[in-house]
């Protein structure tokens, strides 16, 4: 496994608020560092007046008024930049374009729509982990016992990852225990890390789910996001449960934001 590194900043470069809430709020879920441009001309004075460089730039190809190609050629063009990885996001997956995008200087492409864990496993090959104890080893272990029950007793099983937003005054163990003493005593409440805890559910659909959050979401301290993984709907096992779950809170966090930045501008 790669070593891990204190902190990578990462510009991500895309026309679309969607596109851009959800890479930023992906990344920033993994502990990376990240900032965003609507435009080429807006990521260039990004770079340009930044003390410290981005170790990786993602970037679309269609953005208005100077296209992704472009923009690469006038970053590796800065010295200092010609050795930062620079990544393609883009729904054109034409042999063309990702020919073109290599020549400009792009070292990975990575195709649109996309899964929060495929984006993850290509910024991690490109620039390495961040240094951020999880737990999330530990949760694999235990939905593998938990799957493996209820595949014998034909019953689902639904996992809730309830991530809140920026820093919990309270320590997550306590918001765990008040948790827990909501649910039933089958019911595992998991501290994945600092702002995010994994809530494992047996015998429990989606509606469930959804049921349990409900219950437990005014008690809360903060703004908290969900998102819920199903056996053997979602996943058949414990990677593709979790997964499906990140997948389903990143879409749950991108939409809020962007519902909220639309009000704004209204």
């Amino acid at each position: 496994m790669e070593e891990r590194k204190d902190s990578k900043n990462i510009l991500v470069i895309d026309d679309s608020v969607l596109i851009r809430l959800m890479a930023k709020n992906i990344l920033e879920a993994e502990g990376y560092n990240v900032e965003a441009a609507a435009t080429a001309e807006e990521a260039m004075l990004k770079v340009k007046n930044r003390k410290e460089l981005f170790d990786l730039v993602i970037v679309d190809i269609n953005l208005p008024n100077q296209n992704g190609f472009e923009f690469i050629r006038k970053l590796k063009s800065e010295e200092k930049y010609r050795d930062i990885p620079v990544m393609i996001l883009s729904a054109d997956a034409t042999a063309p374009s990702i020919r073109q995008a290599v020549e400009a200087g792009a070292v990975e492409y990575l195709i649109k729509p996309f899964k929060a864990a495929e984006l993850v496993k290509r910024v991690v090959k490109l620039i390495g982990y961040i240094k951020e104890e999880d737990h999330y080893p530990e949760l694999k272990e235990l939905l593998k016992k938990e799957i493996n029950r209820a595949k014998r007793s034909n019953v689902n099983l639904s996992l809730v990852l309830a991530q809140c937003e920026g820093k919990i005054r309270v320590e997550i163990s306590k918001i765990a225990k008040q948790v827990k003493n909501r649910l039933r005593d089958i019911d595992t409440v998991f501290e994945i890390d600092k702002n995010t805890l994994a809530l494992v559910l047996p015998v429990t659909g989606a509606d469930g789910a959804v049921v349990v959050i409900k219950k437990v979401k005014g008690k809360l301290p903060g703004k908290w996001y969900f998102g819920i993984g199903t056996y053997p709907d979602n996943g058949k096992d414990e990677e593709e449960l979790i997964n499906f779950a990140k997948e389903s809170l990143m879409k749950e966090i991108s939409n809020l934001k962007q519902e909220t930045a639309e009000r704004k501008e209204i």
